[in-house]
């Protein structure tokens, strides 16, 4: 949520082997929507088909389709001010939301292949911000609940939304969703505290915080339920941290990080993000499943490289803001 309106058949082994080759003999491939001056690509599909969003101005934000080839289509559902897919699936429907040119809500939305947009909007609301999608699941998000406190939903490939909530919560923001249905993200409780949950397809939720004191932000989740996000104490480092599926965690930061935050993980269990360091200078890095930490900037960066997604084929895409003052859009193979 900090970018909120511009201003997720060979064996694990020879996976984690490919990417973490990929660590050293990188390509990256620089990409812009014409007229964007704020590229940000959210999401890249196991064949490297890319959506995002970008902007003309900083103000009104458009919807695109990156294919693999490179082709760009841009779109936008009727009446939108600013576009935002958050994700692709396997029959190619795109899935986000979009603001209203009168800004005052906030509504879900499916493109169709042929470029027909549905519209939806979680029960009773006009405010239904997508997050997260997963190709066979579905897609996640949160609606403007009772007393305007945001509640969670998962919208099925089908249509079907179902609503939920982390008991006696303030806020259930969810940020992740794997192929299972399984969803992960923050929570509001008691005490203005913040930390993160589990939510199994059948319903059951499961909070957890970090081993000590402290409060977790989970952001993405795999297919083996490995979990990816952040843990933080007052105003000490940020650290990322990873959760096994039996509790475990995990720490980690790349190389004189005051501030890890991991963006996603892909099936082997590598996961990227984004790091800062004392210069305020925001970093890419990469986690191989191993452990080791890469830093992967653009090498076009000038002062921010973000890496919002990575596939199972270890493809990564995101932005980075270069020499001339631009965001520009990035997949690096």
């Amino acid at each position: 949520m900090t970018r909120a309106s511009f201003g997720h058949i060979g064996s694990l082994g020879a996976i984690a082997a490919c990417i973490a080759a990929s660590a050293h003999a990188a390509t990256y491939t620089t990409f812009d929507p014409a007229g964007s001056i704020f590229t940000a690509p959210a999401y890249v599909d196991g064949n490297g088909v890319i959506v995002g969003d970008y902007s003309p101005d900083n103000y009104i934000g458009h919807g695109f389709v990156r294919a693999s080839d490179g082709t760009i289509t841009v779109f936008d559902p009727k009446g939108s001010q600013v576009t935002e897919p958050v994700g692709i699936d396997g029959q190619g429907r795109i899935y986000g939301s979009y603001v209203p040119r009168n800004r005052e809500d906030e509504r879900g939305f499916v493109r169709e292949p042929d470029g027909s947009i549905t519209i939806f909007d979680a029960p009773h609301t006009k405010m239904t911000r997508a997050l997260a999608a997963d190709p066979l699941a579905g897609l996640t998000g949160y609606y403007d609940g009772n007393h305007h406190n945001p509640t969670g939903y998962v919208r099925t490939p089908d249509g079907t939304i179902t609503t939920f909530k982390v008991p006696h919560s303030i806020f259930t923001i969810p940020n992740g969703i794997n192929s299972a249905g399984t969803i992960v993200g923050v929570y509001v409780g008691k005490g203005i505290r913040i930390d993160s949950f589990i939510r199994t397809p059948d319903g059951t939720i499961t909070k957890f915080g970090p081993p000590q004191h402290g409060e977790a932000d989970a952001y993405a989740i795999n297919g083996s339920g490995v979990v990816a996000g952040s843990i933080y104490k007052g105003d000490q480092p940020v650290h990322g941290f990873l959760r096994n599926p039996d509790g475990t965690f995990v720490i980690f930061d790349p190389k004189n990080s005051t501030d890890t935050e991991p963006a996603a993980i892909n099936a082997s269990g590598a996961i990227i993000g984004t790091y800062e360091t004392s210069d305020q200078v925001v970093h890419g890095f990469l986690r191989d499943p191993d452990g080791t930490i890469h830093n992967i900037d653009d090498p076009d960066a000038s002062s921010a490289t973000t890496p919002r997604s990575i596939n199972d084929n270890g493809v990564i895409a995101g932005w980075f803001k270069g020499a001339d003052g631009l965001s520009h859009g990035f997949v690096r193979k």
